[in-house]
């Protein structure tokens, strides 16, 4: 009898932590949607701004919201992924990439603040490196950018270094090597095994000097793991820091990439559908699109009804879909459309969506949609996205 209510108690208690962990899930998941949905906005219309003519006194204050903007997007990424891996929902691709396009997106995006800062940021590559390796680059990237804004943050002068090996090259697999160097504040020997700990950070006051979940590093060495990989560190208080990355990966043969489109947009005279129920939402993808694409005419639809009727009886080339609108949501409008008895089933149809868990991306191919742009979205993001419908289109 004992026995029996241990068991019951015990089921009982599983239970409870799973639906706990699923209202957890759902929650960040919500919470995720409805502080995006805001923060596209700001940030596509700071860019605008900062884009356009202004009075020289706005700088600083447009460059103040950039990058509080960004800056909150990466606790809000931080604070998603965690809850991913820890949900076992993390997926990990496998896809031909090129390293040294990876590397270099990262040296890119930092080489800003680093210049900012006065520092010198370096890219060391090994020539022996595969030129296509087989992966997922996506969270490759993430890691390399946690620990090269790492590296700058923590670091007031001297430079931050980028270097990448090719390791051990055996039965058709590479060991990636790559080193984060930094001539930053360092880490006490006594710490740095703890800075790979959520929400930990090598001193008190880290969050208030330089801010950050103290999630990033955690984030870094799951998602290594993932793949099979390990980071390791050697740090001297005062002295800086080398973090060290080995990922294995296979070698690929073919030299054509997923998601290599031209560097230059080549579609003219667009007329495209935009699905967006949000007002200035609406407004940052209007005038992203007017601004890159010559020619293009840009009509809005508030919902998915009256996006259905305007494909029933408007020529459109693609239609950029909202995915949460009133009335008939994205998904059914993408089935209904898909479900016409005409070529127009065929359009190109793009999920737009502040909404950027797996399962989120998962229903929106399922309801037919050809691609998919996170919010915020940047506007590469967005042009690649539209560049590659299209040219599947063409083909």
């Amino acid at each position: 009898r004992y026995t029996q209510r241990a068991k019951v108690t015990a089921e009982s208690l599983r239970m409870r932590a799973e639906s706990s962990e699923r209202a957890k899930h759902q929650f960040l998941a919500n919470m995720s949607h409805e502080i995006r949905t805001p923060m596209n906005a700001i940030m596509g219309m700071t860019g605008i701004l900062l884009r356009n003519e202004r009075a020289p006194g706005q700088d600083r204050y447009l460059r103040a919201i950039e990058r509080s903007s960004e800056d909150l997007l990466v606790i809000l990424n931080d604070i998603l992924d965690l809850s991913k891996i820890e949900s076992g929902r993390m997926d990990v691709e496998e896809v031909p990439f090129d390293p040294a396009e990876v590397i270099g997106d990262v040296h890119a995006v930092f080489q800003y603040k680093a210049e900012e800062k006065g520092l010198l940021l370096e890219v060391d590559r090994d020539p022996g490196l595969p030129p296509v390796l087989l992966g997922d680059p996506t969270r490759l990237r993430q890691i390399l950018v946690n620990l090269v804004g790492n590296a700058i943050k923590f670091t007031e002068k001297g430079k931050v270094a980028i270097r990448a090996y090719a390791g051990a090259i055996k039965d058709g697999t590479c060991m990636l090597q790559l080193e984060v160097i930094d001539s930053g504040i360092g880490i006490p020997e006594e710490k740095q095994e703890k800075i790979f700990e959520e929400f930990d950070q090598a001193y008190s006051d880290t969050s208030r000097r330089f801010g950050g979940t103290g999630l990033g590093l955690t984030i870094s060495k799951r998602l290594a793991e993932l793949q099979g990989g390990t980071i390791t560190v050697q740090s001297e208080k005062g002295k800086g820091s080398v973090f060290t990355v080995n990922i294995p990966y296979g070698i690929g043969r073919s030299t054509v990439l997923k998601g290599s489109v031209s560097s230059e947009f080549e579609w003219k005279g667009l007329r495209i559908l935009l699905a967006e129920d949000n007002e200035f939402n609406a407004i940052v993808a209007q005038d992203e699109l007017v601004d890159a694409i010559p020619g293009v005419v840009v009509h809005v639809a508030t919902n998915g009804s009256e996006a259905l009727e305007r494909i029933r009886k408007g020529d459109y080339d693609l239609v950029l879909m909202d995915v949460q609108m009133p009335e008939m949501n994205g998904y059914d409008a993408t089935e209904a459309i898909r479900a016409m008895e005409s070529p127009k089933s065929r359009i190109p149809i793009i999920a737009m969506t502040a909404n950027v868990m797996r399962a989120e991306v998962d229903r929106c191919k399922e309801a037919g949609m050809d691609g998919f742009v996170p919010k915020p979205f940047k506007r590469e993001e967005l042009l690649r996205a539209i560049q590659e419908v299209m040219v599947d289109r063409k083909e």
